[in-house]
């Protein structure tokens, strides 16, 4: 199983500034899925709000195997 790591920069609520999160992606089923984040965001206050989250689990959506091209 192949792993993908892609690099998220944007901005942290938690640490009050911009923070670059490294992800790794796994596919499973024949459906990319986020295996693991270098942040604690499943105990983070601004979890629910979080950007980097959000467009790490979006990146999820994208064709397993394709390279992602960021906004």
């Amino acid at each position: 199983m192949d792993t993908e790591e892609v690099f998220i920069s944007g901005f942290c609520r938690t640490i009050n500034g911009t923070n670059t999160v490294c992800c790794e992606y796994e596919e499973i089923e024949g459906k990319r899925k986020l295996v693991f984040m270098d942040c604690v965001f499943e105990k983070c206050e601004h979890h629910a709000a979080c950007l980097i989250y959000k467009e790490a689990r979006e990146k999820e959506q994208t064709q397993a195997g394709a390279s992602y091209q960021g906004k």
